[in-house]
């Protein structure tokens, strides 16, 4: 059995299909299906069915998934232990993390990280779904904005992220807020729906804004944002987004203000390896170099008192 194969297998189970995992392997997805078929012969057992909606796993397949998983980990932190001794840091880092992060923080730095370590081969993830957990071997290390409850995680907390309630100006003009107290009252609201209901964004909203009339639900960041700038309510937002958009206004900035902790986390198993410590200090330091507009001071211009 060729360990090759199996990495095709693991990238098969993450991805679900021969078109996402040729992406992560890097190889066409025919050369993915042969591997799988090559593997299978050699175990003489078959590890998934094939169906038009993709590859599922059977029941020998789900067994093979911890082993495998177990191979790749000790693949890694043995390729861990000696890739880079010569003073370069290479190797492959897969990074997930959250939209409003990634697109505001993450991808206007990162070319400074290529620069300076052009060996290093990189992933960027944007999963809202792993707020509440990272899925074992999908990621080494990850900006959260939630702690995880379980797993073999080294976890640090490297700043903060603050939350407002924002609307058009548009609505504001035709629906203004007049309160100078919690909680406001009689305005539409744009919530969450699933994925992100569980964040703590629905519940600091009910906590600003009471009696409201949630007239519609959302469930991306990217809608969030439309709905608000389209007139639709109230909601809240990250301020280093929302502060960005010329047609949003913060609303109450001295009464409605929430900070959640930034969570830095990286797996036990590849914790010391040194690609994982360069990535894990240039994140730490482009959070630390954010931290204005992360804590919503990046524009005081647009806000109703």
């Amino acid at each position: 059995m060729n360990w090759n194969d199996v990495r095709y297998f693991l990238a098969v189970t993450r991805q679900g299909g021969l078109t996402g995992a040729a992406r992560e392997v890097k190889a066409s997805a025919s050369t993915v299906a042969r591997r799988i078929e090559t593997l299978e012969y050699a175990l003489k057992t078959r590890l998934f069915e094939r169906r038009p909606d993709g590859y599922k796993l059977t029941d020998a397949g789900r067994a093979m998934v911890e082993k495998a998983t177990a191979i790749e980990t000790a693949m890694r932190e043995l390729e861990g232990s000696f890739c880079g001794q010569d003073g370069r840091v290479s190797g492959a880092v897969r990074i997930i993390t959250v939209d409003t992060l990634a697109h505001h923080l993450l991808m206007p730095n990162l070319p400074a990280l290529q620069e300076a370590y052009p060996d290093l081969s990189l992933g960027v993830s944007v999963n809202a779904t792993s707020f509440a957990q990272i899925p074992q071997r999908e990621t080494d290390i990850g900006l959260r904005l939630c702690r995880p409850e379980q797993g073999n995680y080294v976890v640090r907390r490297i700043g903060t992220i603050a939350f407002g309630l924002y609307a058009s100006k548009a609505y504001l003009e035709s629906h203004p807020v007049r309160e100078n107290k919690l909680p406001i009252t009689g305005h539409r609201l744009i919530t969450w729906g699933d994925p992100l209901s569980f964040l703590v964004v629905p519940k600091t909203l009910r906590s600003w804004v009471e009696s409201g009339i949630a007239n519609l639900t959302v469930d991306t960041m990217q809608a969030q944002v439309l709905a608000m700038k389209a007139g639709n309510g109230l909601g809240v937002l990250p301020c280093i987004l929302a502060d960005t958009e010329d047609e949003l206004v913060r609303v109450k900035p001295d009464l409605c203000r929430q900070e959640e902790a930034i969570w830095l986390v990286v797996h036990e198993g590849v914790r010391d390896t040194k690609r994982i410590r360069v990535v894990g200090d240039f994140l730490e330091t482009i959070v630390k170099q954010g931290q204005r507009a992360l804590s919503g001071r990046f524009s005081e211009q647009l806000q109703v008192k």
